[in-house]
């Protein structure tokens, strides 16, 4: 494995320093998010800036003694290091303490931007160093030493690790931390067919560990190969290739919605704001519904303004996609933070015009980004839910996540105990133990846990973000003709014909390798351009011609008639594996849609003397307990939770069934999937119910005035079933919030 430098700004080459090498970035200023380890000066922190890739970093005297005995070795930037030095360890941010770094030796020390101070008693959350976001590329020397695929390597400004006959690029991979590598690129010896073969061979290998890993193939004719007939996150390289920064944004957009450490390392600091008014102190029990729609926000706030109470209304990043989200043509993050924007808008709409109190809530947000975008939307309370995870990454997720809100005055709520979607596990209650260690290690004003109660609808966020990146990634590969169906299917073909006794340059396989190599080179019949010309001019674009049309109609009309059996083998094999796409895209939107099951019409078990112990550790802490799956709890246990100190109970799918039940006695309809569904029973069931609600309420913002005769109905259950039993008895030392 030999390795070289870019020049950055000196002529002459940069020597080797041992068999294992890696290319720093080739830059002259290092941008504010970017700063490899050959770029650590002998000053610690003197070339760091007091952020990098918008994440905070944070004091540690470890990682501080790493870093200076690392920047003593005197490695200038440009320079070609060892792959031993590749660990990722950051330096430490002193701008955090209140000081400045100097910026080079000798130079004058330069203002930094220091985070904004904490409340009394927040924890920072801890976080170990790590090195700059910055990813690897593993370039095969062959492609290194190019003329004109180097510089376009360079532009890219990533770690580069040169693999030679030495060190393959199976080993380099195996010696960096894993999801470091954004992409592989090698070199693609052979052309047609094979060139397919080979490259899925190839990708299969180099993606042993990682199924996300970018793999990229350098041609030097942009006519060998259509980078279509490759699979999803691989791609060509060719001379005057401008394409390769999307394509490494793509590998680390599609990372970020598959993998939950990626995103959730640390929140990015907010931006500069006054410092926020503490949250306001709650007294009694108040019940928290969840918006399955945008209507039921009416409702809610018409039973605020006729108890004269607050009342709550919270829904979950999974709720705001699955239910409210116009598109996710932004990626799922950014359909929910626009959810949050229009709820926000609706509350405060209907607090001025009906008088009430309706506040705004977020439940069950795994995710910093999300936390953060409801804080940006003034949400006025957020739970920060790590209780799928170990009791440590709860803490750590959860101290994270409450620093960032208590930058906005938000009120913050964790969970300790996970409260199972399909309620399969209700005897995994919160223990006493981890419930106390929460507590102390956290600084939250609600705290939900595990009493007995279950839920019925699945919060699983980050499965549905993952579900969806990979429903995206099939799409990008089977637009148009499919051409990457094709080539698997040609592949299936010849190990066929293979397998059959045919040698391989039988008439028979040298077929398939023509049609092949029609269907997936830029070289085109003049049929075939005249059909790409003809759909160019009516706007489809120039990869919109039925290509592969043309490659079967040229074939059948030129083949002798003993092949054409074999064509229609290939056509059959080409549209079964476009059929299999379909269907595994079918599955996942099962799997997304199918997220609440039948509703259950049986009462939780909830264990009254574990509520009692765990409200009684919050006592005189200024906290609360806060109790999900108030659907599953009966009207008696309702009524008893007040008189143990409860702040809050969540109601959830048991509301959203009775606001269907009132819609529908209103306007009557059959919303039970038939056995001729076009999908899935889950997934056909959620788009029946939401081109219903869509339909019935398309004007329901204008009911503000003279709500329909079944909201006033609905308003009444709401009453009855649910605000009522939570008027009971309050504890003499009523439950406390921040002051």
């Amino acid at each position: 494995m030999s390795s070289t430098a870019p020049p950055a700004n000196t002529a002459g080459p940069v020597s080797t320093a041992g068999p294992a090498k890696t290319v720093p970035p080739a830059k002259t200023a290092p941008p504010a998010s970017t700063a490899g380890p050959a770029s650590v000066p002998d000053t610690v922190g003197a070339a760091r800036p007091a952020t990098h890739a918008g994440v905070p970093a944070v004091a540690d005297t470890a990682g501080v003694a790493a870093a200076a005995a690392r920047a003593g070795t005197g490695v200038a930037a440009g320079t070609a290091v060892s792959a031993a030095v590749l660990a990722p360890v950051d330096t430490a941010d002193t701008a955090i303490a209140g000081t400045a770094a100097p910026d080079s030796p000798g130079r004058p020390a330069t203002n930094r931007s220091t985070r904004p101070p904490l409340p009394p008693g927040v924890l920072r959350a801890v976080v170990r160093p790590r090195g700059a976001d910055v990813p690897h590329a593993v370039i095969s020397a062959e492609v290194w030493h190019t003329e004109w695929a180097r510089p376009l390597l360079e532009r890219l400004e990533l770690r580069t690790v040169i693999a030679d006959e030495r060190l393959s690029c199976e080993r380099v991979l195996d010696t960096l931390a894993a999801q470091s590598v954004a992409f592989v690129c090698e070199e693609l010896p052979v052309s047609g067919l094979a060139a397919m073969t080979w490259a899925a061979r190839r990708t299969e290998a180099l993606r042993r560990d990682d199924p996300l890993l970018g793999v990229v193939f350098m041609v030097e004719d942009p006519r060998a190969l259509d980078p279509r007939a490759l699979g999803p996150l691989v791609r060509t390289l060719s001379p005057g290739d401008t394409d390769l920064p999307d394509f490494l944004a793509e590998v680390q957009r599609v990372r970020h919605e598959y993998h939950w450490e990626l995103r959730n390392r640390r929140p990015a600091a907010p931006p500069a704001r006054e410092a926020a008014a503490p949250p306001a102190r709650w007294t009694g029990t108040v019940p928290n519904f969840n918006v399955k729609h945008p209507s039921m926000l009416l409702p809610y706030a018409l039973l605020s303004a006729r108890t004269r109470r607050e009342v709550y209304c919270e829904i979950s990043p999974q709720e705001a996609l699955l239910f409210v989200a116009d598109s996710v043509g932004r990626g799922p993050a950014a359909a929910v933070a626009g959810v949050f924007n229009t709820l926000r808008r609706d509350v405060d709409r209907l607090n001025t015009a009906l008088g009430s109190r309706l506040r705004l809530h977020l439940d069950h947000a795994d995710d910093h980004e999300v936390v953060q975008a409801a804080c940006e939307a003034g949400f006025d309370s957020v739970m920060v839910d790590g209780s799928g995870r170990t009791l440590h990454q709860n803490v750590l997720f959860t101290n994270a996540a409450t620093e960032l809100a208590r930058r906005y005055g938000v009120v913050v709520e964790g969970e300790i105990g996970s409260i199972d979607g399909a309620g399969l596990r209700k005897w995994n209650k919160t223990t006493l133990s981890d419930f106390t260690r929460f507590v102390e290690d956290t600084d939250l004003d609600l705290v939900g846990a595990h009493v007995g109660q279950f839920h019925s609808f699945d919060y699983g966020f980050a499965a549905t973000r993952r579900s969806l990146a990979e429903v995206g990634l099939m799409d990008d590969r089977a637009t148009g003709d499919d051409l990457h169906a094709f080539a698997e299917a040609c592949a299936r073909v010849e190990k066929d014909l293979t397998d059959s006794g045919l040698p391989g340059y039988s008439a028979e396989h040298r077929l398939v390798a023509a049609l092949a190599r029609r269907a997936t080179t830029e070289a085109t019949t003049e049929a075939m351009a005249a059909e790409t010309a003809e759909a160019t001019a009516e706007g489809a674009g120039p990869d919109a011609g039925p290509r592969l049309d043309a490659v079967f109609r040229e074939a059948r009309a030129r083949v002798p008639v003993f092949q054409r059996p074999l064509l229609d083998a290939l056509e059959r094999e080409w549209l079964e594996r476009r059929l299999a796409k379909v269907r595994r895209k079918t599955e996942l939107w099962d799997e997304v849609f199918a997220t609440e099951p039948a509703r259950e019409h049986r009462y939780a078990a909830i264990d009254h003397g574990l509520v009692q112990t765990l409200t009684g550790v919050l006592r005189g802490t200024g906290r609360a307990l806060v109790v999900h799956g108030g659907s599953s709890i009966s009207r008696v246990d309702l009524a008893s939770l007040p008189a143990h100190g409860v702040a809050r109970v969540n109601f959830g799918s048991g509301v959203y069934a009775d606001y269907l039940e009132a819609l529908r006695a209103h306007l009557p309809v059959d919303l039970t999937p038939g056995p001729d569904a076009p999908t899935g029973d889950g997934t056909w069931k959620h788009v029946r119910r939401m081109s219903y609600l869509a339909e019935a309420t398309r004007d329901w913002r204008s009911w503000t005035d003279a709500p329909p005769s079944f909201v006033d109905t609905f308003v009444s259950r709401l009453e009855r079933c649910y605000a009522a039993p939570l008027r009971g008895r309050t504890p003499a030392e009523a439950p406390g919030g921040r002051s």
